[in-house]
């Protein structure tokens, strides 16, 4: 029994996409791959974010930091 594209490995889904084009294993198989580079985008975006955020925090601390160093210097 054949495979579902979500549970063929990449080489799978890459042997399917030498078939014909316009044959339904090759559509089956482009498509399951931009589903899986969409997952991967998704996943890549939270982790941008999730870095932005702890740059952020990191800054406001060496701020704050810089500050307090400051401040106990001229008093």
């Amino acid at each position: 029994m054949a495979k579902f594209p979500q549970d063929k490995t990449y080489d799978e889904l890459a042997h399917d996409m030498c078939t014909r084009a316009d044959g339904l294993q090759h559509l089956a198989a482009k498509a399951e791959m931009a589903r899986r580079a969409a997952v991967q985008d998704r996943f890549r975006s939270r982790v941008m974010l999730a870095s932005t955020i702890i740059a952020a925090i990191a800054a406001v601390a060496s701020a704050l930091s810089a500050y307090f160093a400051y401040y106990n210097a001229t008093h």
